[in-house]
C-alpha cells in the first residue's frame, strides 16, 4: 500500500454543486400565514346588510342636505323669484359650527339640483363672496 497517496475517492458533483440560496422571507411568509389562518377572515357581509348600510347612509347625506337648506333658507336673502341667496362667506361661519363637511354638502346638494353656484367647488378665503343660490328644499 503505498502511503504517499493519501486520496480518497469522492464524488465530484457533489462537491462541485454551489449551495443552495436560503430564502430568509419564506419562513416569515409561512409564519403571516399561520398567524391569518388563525386569526380567520373577517365575516363577509351579505347582500342585505350592505344594502342596508348604503340606505343609512343616503338617509344620512339627505338629512345633511336638508339640514344645509334650511340654514340658507333662514339665514339668506330671499328672492323675488322665490329662491333664496347667500354668500359663501356667511354660510361657511354659520354652518362651520354645525358640521365640518359643509363643502361636500353643498356638492352633493347641487349634484341633487337643490343649489346653484358658481365654480366646480368652493373654498374658503378664496371665495368668501360667491352666492350659493337655494332653488328648493329637499
Amino acid at each position: 500500500m503505498d502511503t504517499s497517496d493519501k486520496s480518497i475517492e469522492y464524488d465530484k458533483t457533489f462537491v462541485k454543486r454551489p449551495k443552495e440560496k436560503k430564502n430568509h422571507l419564506a419562513s416569515r411568509v409561512n409564519k403571516f400565514q399561520e398567524i391569518v389562518n388563525q386569526s380567520g377572515a373577517p365575516p363577509s357581509a351579505n347582500q342585505a346588510d350592505l344594502a342596508h348600510r348604503g340606505h343609512e347612509v343616503q338617509e344620512y347625506i339627505l338629512e345633511e342636505m336638508k339640514q344645509l337648506c334650511q340654514v340658507i333658507q333662514t339665514n339668506g336673502q330671499r328672492q323675488e323669484d322665490g329662491t333664496t341667496m347667500i354668500s359663501f362667506g356667511d354660510i361657511f361661519e354659520i354652518f362651520s359650527n354645525i358640521s365640518d363637511k359643509l363643502v361636500g354638502i353643498l356638492l352633493k346638494a347641487r349634484k341633487h339640483g337643490y343649489l346653484k353656484f358658481q365654480g366646480e367647488i368652493l373654498l374658503q378665503n378664496r371665495d368668501e363672496n360667491a352666492i350659493i343660490q337655494l332653488i328648493r328644499l329637499p
